[in-house]
């Protein structure tokens, strides 16, 4: 599986968003955390804006969360991360950097 893909007109590198959630996560219980609500953290859709230029606003910005969700599916499928379910901006992190 490509660790890019094409959405809206963005090219999103899963690879460089990953690092990004790394460098901001935590070690918890044995765990590899990033706290995305977090007020030390940018949130997932924050990097999306910071790294690819995806649209964000103070609330939710539907462009924004349909890329994220993708990402959050692609990086599922390659066993990198997985999200909280619910509306939790929390995910475990699996892949070492």
């Amino acid at each position: 599986m490509s660790t890019a893909f094409e959405a809206e007109g963005y090219r999103i590198d899963l690879e460089q968003l990953y690092r990004a959630m790394y460098e901001q996560s935590v070690v918890e219980d044995g765990e590899r955390i990033f706290h995305g609500n977090s007020s030390q953290v940018r949130a997932v859709k924050r990097l999306l804006n910071d790294l690819f230029g995806v649209p964000v606003g103070d609330t939710m910005h539907p462009l924004n969360n349909a890329i994220r969700k993708e990402a959050e599916l692609r990086m599922a499928e390659l066993g990198w991360a997985e999200k909280d379910q619910g509306h939790s901006a929390r995910y475990v992190l699996f892949r070492e950097v």
